[in-house]
C-alpha cells in the first residue's frame, strides 16, 4: 500500500487544467412551446392547408455558448434535428366550384437542421443571420391528372434569413427563445409543379443543468463506514454558489479537496484515489465537530491556474487525515462527477 504525508500529497497535486470558453450544449426542443404557421404557393395557384395550417417541432439543437456575459456573451447554433409535428398537407383549390382540387401536395416525415455564424450575446439578446437545411422527408404531389410522384428533400436549404431571440436563465435551466421566418422552395420534377411554403414561429429550447454523479467508493474510517462527497448548491457558473461537502469523517482533522479531469479507481492510503491527469488541490481545512468538511468554490477566485467554465466537466474527490484508523493514517472520499453549465 502507498503511503504519502499531507504535504507529499500536497506536492504531487501540480497545477492544471484549462478550457476553451467555447463548449457545445445538447437543448431540448419545447414542443409545446415551438408554434409554427405556414402558407404556400404553387405553380397552379395558392396552396391551402388541409385541415389547417399549423405545425409544432420537436427534437434537439446542438449550440455551443461562449463563457462571459450573463449567462452567457456568445454562440453558435451548430446543428438542429427538428421534427415537423404533423406533416404538412395542402391542396390546390380547382377554380370550378365543386370540382376536385387541381393538386394534393403533401411533406411527410420532414426534419430541418438551423446553423447559424457565431454570434455575440448583449443582455440576453442576439442578432445573427440562419440557414434552414432540409435533413430528411419527402413531397409527394398528387395531381388532378396524371399519376402521383414522391420526391426525396434531403439537402434543400431555405435562404440565408435573419435570425434574432434571447438566452436567459432561471435555476437551473437555460432556455433561448428565437423566433424565425423562413423559405423553401420545391419542385416536382415529374410534374413540373414548384411550391414556395413560407414558415413564420417562434423555436423554444432549453437546457437543464445536469447534476453531479458520484462515482468509486469511499472506504470505512476510524468513525465509520466512510465519506460520501456531495455537490451542493447550482452547478451554474453565472449563479456561482457551488460548494463541496464530505461528512462522516474524524472531527477537527486537516483535510483538502481536489479535482481533475479524468476517473480511475486504485488503492492509495486506507481508501481509494478515483481522479487522475492533470491535478489541482483547493487549500487545506479542517472537519467540524460533526466531522464534516465543507467548502464553497467560487469560480472568480479559483486555485493556482485552475479555470471552470460552462460546459467543464470535473471530477472531485476530499483527501483527510486519518491517524486514528491506522495504517497509512489517510483516507479519501469517493469522488463526484460534474458538468457545470452557463
Amino acid at each position: 500500500m502507498r503511503t504519502l504525508t499531507l504535504a507529499a500529497l500536497a506536492a504531487s497535486f501540480a497545477a492544471t487544467a484549462s478550457s476553451a470558453s467555447a463548449q457545445s450544449f445538447q437543448f431540448q426542443i419545447d414542443q409545446a412551446n415551438s408554434n409554427y404557421t405556414w402558407s404556400g404557393t404553387t405553380s397552379l395557384g395558392p396552396l391551402n392547408g388541409n385541415p389547417g395550417n399549423s405545425f409544432q417541432l420537436q427534437g434537439t439543437a446542438d449550440i455551443s455558448l461562449d463563457a462571459g456575459g450573463s449567462p452567457v456573451g456568445g454562440g453558435q447554433w451548430n446543428s438542429t434535428d427538428a421534427l415537423v409535428v404533423p406533416d404538412l398537407s395542402g391542396q390546390v383549390p380547382n377554380p370550378i366550384p365543386s370540382f376536385p382540387p387541381l393538386a394534393e401536395i403533401d411533406v411527410t416525415n420532414m426534419r430541418f437542421s438551423v446553423t447559424t455564424p457565431q454570434f455575440p450575446v448583449t443582455a440576453n439578446n442576439f442578432n445573427t443571420t440562419s440557414v434552414l437545411t432540409v435533413i430528411s422527408g419527402t413531397l409527394t404531389v398528387n395531381p388532378l391528372v396524371g399519376s402521383s410522384t414522391v420526391t426525396d428533400l434531403t439537402g434543400t436549404q431555405g435562404p440565408v434569413s435573419a435570425l434574432s431571440g434571447t438566452i436567459t436563465q432561471s435555476g437551473n435551466t437555460l432556455a433561448i427563445q428565437s423566433p424565425m421566418t423562413t423559405q423553401f422552395n420545391f419542385t416536382d420534377p415529374t410534374s413540373g409543379v414548384s411550391a414556395t411554403i413560407d414558415l413564420t414561429g417562434n423555436m423554444r429550447l432549453t437546457y437543464d443543468c445536469q447534476p453531479a454523479a458520484n462515482y468509486c467508493t469511499g472506504n470505512p474510517n476510524s468513525v465509520g463506514a466512510g465519506s460520501t462527497i456531495s455537490a451542493m448548491g447550482s452547478t451554474s457558473i453565472t449563479a456561482n454558489t457551488f460548494g463541496l461537502m464530505a461528512p462522516n469523517c474524524p472531527a477537527n482533522k486537516p483535510g483538502l479537496f481536489f479535482t481533475g479531469p479524468s476517473q480511475i479507481d486504485i488503492p492509495l492510503g486506507n481508501g481509494r484515489l478515483c481522479i487522475t491527469g492533470s491535478i489541482q488541490r483547493f487549500d487545506v481545512i479542517f472537519s467540524d465537530n460533526a466531522g464534516v468538511y465543507a467548502m464553497p468554490v467560487d469560480f472568480t477566485n479559483l486555485p493556482g491556474t485552475l479555470t471552470i467554465n460552462a460546459g467543464d466537466e470535473a471530477n472531485f474527490q476530499c483527501w483527510y487525515r486519518d491517524v486514528a484508523a491506522g495504517g497509512a493514517g489517510y483516507n479519501l472520499s469517493d469522488a463526484t462527477n460534474v458538468k457545470f453549465c452557463p
